[in-house]
């Protein structure tokens, strides 16, 4: 196997040609000379591979020798960590026991045992700095947290924000003066919600950014699923996420579904506990304070993006697309609904603080609007509340005796 094609900046004054980047990258550059592993996952398409050469082409400009740094993506075929060093070695005339040399490992999750593989060089040779990347959640996270505790650390990479979309639109200076650009502003943010991926930022045809993003969901249910579970019927996995596409946020009835696709209740749920697994679907529970019972209550569904849903779907409401971008970039764990039929969209829960968080896609919020955050906190008693909305700027509403914190939804 010849190298030289993974490794492009092997070639004289070659530099990848990558200049805008996600804001995680300069999170990356804090531990590049620490001995842990980095390991960055999330969806496909969201930039991954193209941090891991913005990383090169930084140790690049701080003077590395070109061979030290060596790429290698699982896309293609190799059995062991140790063959690629080996080659590596072999075509570089590098000696990794001796020298400082940077190895970077995309799609990691490709190759059989690499948790154990790469424990072994990094316990013995610590010159390694490994660099790992990866698209399925469980087979990454249960084998690291397995093998490689406190020898690596992680990064989560999710769709763009709208910063990042303004940022690589190239128009980010509309957020320098808000109360010029307001009208612009939105009109960017509701383009934004149908193009979160960087690759469909400046396709013009509607047609085509569908076209886009529906191969990439394909990919993930047709190749990557199936590479990693046991899936009979991937045609069942496309359905479901046409079903949830079309309804962000959708609970979802195990048993009336599986009776209506023709699958078993097991089945049904492991499918959907596949789909969360690839980072193409999000599942959040229904809230108590009793956690473990949360688990056990209702689910809500929705895709990993609001392009997604946009590109699966005729028609969906604008306040439902924005509910799911709100769940693209947050990690909310719960929503909340009691037996009335009272709901509040997301419930964080950091350090058994609880914060409600509704979202409501308009600029002017009714006091009936916020009926439903009253109820809440006065069963719960959050010592926060917020509303994501469409302002520009924050504010503090007062209802009855509790305060909300209104946030603008484009900044979150």
């Amino acid at each position: 196997m010849v190298l030289l094609k993974y490794n492009r900046h092997w070639e004289k004054g070659f530099k990848y040609p990558y200049t805008r980047k996600r804001e995680i990258f300069n999170e990356l550059l804090k531990h590049i000379e620490e001995r842990q592993i980095v390991e960055v996952v999330g969806l496909r398409r969201t930039g991954k591979t193209t941090l891991l050469f913005q990383i090169i082409n930084y140790l690049l400009e701080k003077g590395a020798n070109p061979f030290s740094l060596c790429y290698f993506t699982f896309d293609e075929e190799m059995s062991t960590i140790d063959g690629l060093l080996e080659t590596f070695s072999h075509q570089t005339q590098m000696d990794f026991k001796n020298e400082k040399v940077y190895i970077f490992l995309d799609e990691i999750q490709k190759l059989t045992d690499f948790q154990n593989q790469l424990k072994i060089y990094y316990d013995l040779y610590p010159n390694l700095k490994f660099f790992i990347s990866g698209s399925t959640s469980l087979f990454i996270k249960k084998k690291t947290q397995e093998s490689l505790a406190g020898r690596i650390i992680s990064f989560f990479l999710p769709p763009l924000n709208f910063k990042e979309y303004l940022h690589f639109k190239e128009k980010e200076e509309i957020l320098e003066k808000l109360s010029v650009f307001g009208q612009e502003i939105e009109k960017e943010f509701e383009m934004f919600l149908e193009s979160q991926f960087i690759e469909t930022i400046n396709m013009k045809e509607s047609a085509a950014r569908k076209e886009y993003l529906i191969s990439v969901i394909r990919k993930i249910i047709f190749e990557d699923i199936p590479r990693n579970f046991s899936v009979s019927n991937p045609e069942i996995l496309w359905r479901i996420v046409q079903i949830v596409g079309q309804n962000p946020g959708i609970t979802i009835d195990y048993q009336g579904l599986s009776r209506e696709i023709g699958i078993s209740n097991k089945t049904l749920s492991a499918y959907f506990f596949y789909l969360a697994e690839s980072f193409l679907m999000k599942k959040i529970f229904n809230f108590s304070r009793n956690l473990l019972t949360s688990e056990k209550k209702l689910k809500k569904f929705y895709l990993a993006s609001p392009s997604f849903s946009a590109a699966i779907s005729d028609f969906i409401e604008r306040g439902k697309l924005v509910e799911n971008f709100v769940i693209s970039l947050k990690d909310y764990r719960f929503f909340w609904r009691d037996a009335y039929k009272h709901e509040v969209d997301f419930i964080s829960v950091e350090d058994k603080k609880i914060i409600p968080v509704e979202v409501k896609y308009k600029e002017k919020v009714s006091e009936k609007e916020l009926k439903n955050l009253f109820i809440f906190s006065k069963r719960f008693k959050p010592l926060k509340i917020i509303l994501l909305s469409k302002i520009l700027e924050e504010s503090r509403i007062k209802l009855k005796n509790i305060e909300i914190d209104q946030k603008p939804i484009y900044f979150i």
